[in-house]
């Protein structure tokens, strides 16, 4: 377990290309930067030439060799960071004469040019030669990069591989040999899932797991040590290749401990208000797919690798929000991979170095995703084999939408993780798309008679669609399409004021970001309507926010994916607030008011407490007033600068507390209470 927040700089030098040059701007840089470990990527990006020949890798590493010891002699570990391993796209590269591996094919037949298929006997001998040459120079770690999956290689069809020795293998599975527009349907057919589907979803997930067994026994039958490193991509959309991410980590890491580097959301600078969002999404989500398995160093990606493309300050926020799923590192790509090495000219050393004492500070809590609180977001890592599809013809239909209240909750202020146990009893529990097909009619049963859940349009559409609709009253519900004229504004119909607004009004139909709307009928469940959806006469369409007593909030929205701008409103963030604050029974989460993008992560210890707060907006926010579950008798923070605790004053107030202190817009502060 690290004591000190671990920097690991990747970094591209040529071997042809000034190399001794960059190098030592290098070990200035990794000096006045405080960096911890040094990946030296190999045959990267620009200067990529598709599966390069052995002897091609031989130059690249005794280059590196030269420098290993050099970097180690500072107490700098060294890594490698080969930039491909079946490649990420063709991008005009082609296989050398002596390469005749397949390579991958899409679902109308087109092959790749240099995107090799890891089901291909020639590829694996190749790949297998290779890392084991990486493993003669033993390095700290050896990074697999993203192009580590079947789907997303340009110029192919999105989701793959339906190359020839994929096809004897689906055939072998099923038992017959199918055309490909037949299995294609079946995988994407509408309604329930078709046999195909657990067929295709089977073999990508065999094959990857295989795939890195291959490479994991290569390196560690070498150098035992080496530990492997992963990045991953969108975790939906490795859903949709089945991935067992347990039996991949398996494979890589063999004895050592895994290591995963989730995707941070922002290749370059992004309003850092949608970067609060995404990184709930896919962050997040990345980290509690692993279930505390592996080390997480997540990914600081700066394309195209100046400060045109990223601000120190958004670079800073980026590497303390890695922080909110408990990593203890960070892999930074700030400069380019042309062969330029270290720009000294955009400083950052200096942000890395000031940046330091407060990430280490915090590194010291030792803060673990188990021990993180708040409302339960519930996702499964298979729901790919369960989703309802609509028959479109395009394998991005079976990725599920599970991550609506993380990003929701987040901007609310409201602390939320994300659980796949749906046994737990006393919780809030958060529901979006079709979550609950994953699950047994008795296990959604129970989840209502133990818990109060936040439910979506798509998630009660799920429940009424698998007969369980009465589980809330519910008898039908119907689709009313945004900006149809059925329905465009939401009002209040409680004498309970939000924003101190009598009946207040909510939009439903601008830019259709607030999504499709679901009419539900109720009948007999004790009910209370918060809300009702209006035409633009001012009469009825039906019932909006609904609190069916002590069982669920139903927000009756859906469709909207990643557009759901309008639907994060004051109001709505106040009406949610009183709603939770009512249920009895259940564990309550720490709630920011008033404080837009303002998101808290809660870890729980015994009589200690620790709130991460990070402001996402653009805004200061003074004044903080939290609501809190429980009582504090002390409190203190990390400090900014030296990383140090220093006490925190605060006052206390009706159901929490107030702390006197100005959040800065797009930073973060570490908070600690003691009961």
């Amino acid at each position: 377990m690290n004591e000190k927040f671990t920097y690991s700089l990747r970094i591209g030098i040529c071997p042809d290309f000034y190399a001794e040059e960059k190098f030592y701007d290098l070990l200035k840089f990794c000096k006045s930067a405080q960096i911890d470990d040094v990946q030296f990527f190999l045959n990267m990006e620009e200067v990529n030439q598709g599966h390069l020949s052995l002897e091609k890798t031989k130059e690249w590493l005794q280059m590196i060799e030269k420098f290993k010891p050099k970097l180690n002699e500072e107490g700098i570990s060294v890594s490698l960071n080969p930039w491909t391993t079946v490649l990420h796209a063709d991008r005009g590269r082609t296989l050398a004469e002596d390469q005749n591996f397949t390579t991958m094919a899409d679902y109308n037949g087109r092959k790749a040019d240099a995107v090799a298929c890891p089901l291909d006997q020639q590829f694996q001998d190749y790949i297998k030669a290779v890392y084991r040459l990486y493993a003669d120079l033993h390095f700290a770690v050896i990074w697999i990069e993203d192009d580590f999956r079947l789907h997303n290689h340009p110029p192919l069809e999105w989701g793959g591989c339906f190359c020839e020795l994929h096809k004897r293998e689906f055939a072998k599975r099923i038992g017959k040999e199918v055309d490909m527009e037949s299995f294609l349907e079946g995988i994407l057919c509408q309604g329930s899932p078709h046999p195909y589907r657990k067929v295709w979803l089977d073999t990508a997930r065999d094959t990857m797991c295989g795939f890195a067994a291959l490479l994991g026994e290569a390196v560690h039958e070498i150098s035992p040590h080496t530990r492997m490193g992963l990045m991953s991509s969108g975790p939906e959309v490795h859903c949709v290749e089945g991935r067992d991410w347990n039996g991949i980590f398996s494979g890589l890491s063999g004895e050592t401990a895994p290591l995963n580097r989730p995707h941070l959301p922002a290749y370059a600078e992004a309003s850092p208000r949608q970067y609060a969002l995404d990184f709930q999404k896919t962050t997040k989500l990345s980290a509690a797919m692993t279930k505390g398995q592996a080390q997480l160093w997540p990914e600081l990606d700066n394309f195209p690798h100046t400060t045109f493309s990223k601000s120190h300050r958004f670079t800073r926020l980026e590497i303390e929000s890695a922080l909110a799923v408990g990593a203890d590192g960070i892999t930074m790509n700030l400069f380019d991979m042309i062969g330029n090495g270290i720009n000294k000219e955009q400083k950052y050393d200096e942000l890395l170095s000031r940046a330091k004492p407060y990430l280490t500070g915090i590194t010291g809590l030792h803060l673990k995703g188990s021990e993180e609180k708040g409302i339960c977001v519930m996702y499964s890592s298979n729901s790919s084999y369960t989703i309802h599809t609509d028959g479109t013809r395009c394998l991005s239909a079976i990725q599920p939408w599970e991550t609506f209240w993380a990003e929701y909750l987040s901007a609310f202020g409201m602390a939320n993780h994300y659980c796949d146990d749906c046994s737990k009893t006393g919780e809030i529990m958060a529901v979006s798309g079709q979550y609950f097909r994953n699950l047994k009619p008795c296990e959604i049963t129970k989840m209502f008679s133990d818990n109060v859940l936040l439910l979506e349009g798509e998630a009660v559409e799920t429940l009424v669609d698998m007969g369980l609709g009465c589980l809330l009253g519910i008898t039908s519900c119907e689709w009313y399409p945004a900006n149809t004229g059925k329905h465009s504004y939401e009002q209040v119909i409680t004498e309970q004021r939000f924003q101190n607004l009598p009946y207040a009004r909510i939009s439903a139909q601008t830019m259709g970001e607030t999504g499709d709307y679901l009419n539900i009928t109720y009948t007999k469940e004790p009910h209370q309507t918060v809300s009702v959806l209006k035409a633009p006469d001012g009469s009825v369409v039906g019932e909006g926010v609904v609190y069916v007593t002590n069982r669920a909030v139903i927000l009756p929205y859906g469709h909207m994916r990643d557009r759901h701008n309008f639907l994060l409103n004051p109001v709505r963030q106040e009406m949610l607030r009183h709603l939770i604050l009512s249920m009895k029974d259940v564990r309550q989460p720490v709630i920011i008011e008033n404080c837009p993008y303002v998101t808290v992560s809660h870890f729980s210890r015994e009589r200690q407490q620790v709130l991460l707060l990070f402001n996402y907006a653009t805004d200061d926010f003074e004044n903080v007033k939290l609501d809190l579950p429980f009582p504090v008798q002390d409190a203190f923070e990390i400090s900014r600068e030296e990383g140090k605790p220093v006490p925190l004053q605060f006052e206390k107030r009706e159901g929490g507390i107030l702390l006197p202190v100005m959040l800065e817009h797009m930073t973060s502060r570490c908070i600690v209470l003691k009961s």
